[in-house]
């Protein structure tokens, strides 16, 4: 005789991710607790209908987590409008990683490397001591908006994963 599944309320925090029964040709969604670390539901495809049912059945999610795909933002807007929609945390570093690699290829030309000067120990550098002298430091040059950019969403993605910070997600 099997055990009943056990039952367990509606999580405050959903995770919402597809995954691959058949790689290629079937996948699911599977739902978990965010904040309790377990798998709440699985649904049989990875389209918005079965999302929104299930959050209109399932009243009390506060917050999605979820990867950027197109459906589960749907599925969430017409199951939970009200609810807050955030990225996981592993899809903001894959995202923030190929951006910053477009970026930075891109814009090559904007970056130089390390100067023969900058490579000597102070000591051996022939300057006279006066900063508008010196050379200036390794990539400290006017840099393209762009690679500002990139370097600020670098820092708010580091600034969100420091320990105590919480679930501090960025939002969509």
């Amino acid at each position: 005789m099997a055990l009943p599944d056990p039952q367990f309320g509606t999580p405050r925090v959903l995770g919402v991710d597809d995954f691959a029964i058949r790689r290629g040709q079937t996948y699911s969604t599977v739902l978990t607790s965010v904040e309790d670390h377990r798998v709440v539901d699985v649904l049989p495809t990875r389209e918005a209908g079965p999302l929104a049912a299930w959050l209109i059945r399932h009243p009390g999610v506060e917050i999605i987590c979820r990867d950027r795909a197109g459906a589960y933002a749907e599925g969430a807007r017409r199951g939970a409008p009200d609810v807050l929609q955030v990225a996981d945390r592993f899809h903001m570093w894959q995202g923030l990683g190929r951006a910053v690699e477009t970026c930075v290829a891109a814009h090559r030309d904007c970056l130089r490397g390390p100067s023969p000067s900058s490579i000597l120990p102070e000591v051996t550098r022939l300057t006279s001591g006066r900063p508008q002298d010196d050379p200036a430091p390794i990539g400290r040059r006017r840099a393209c908006p762009l690679l500002r950019q990139s370097r600020l969403i670098v820092l708010v993605v580091v600034l969100d994963c420091l320990p105590g910070k919480g679930a501090g997600h960025p939002v969509f």
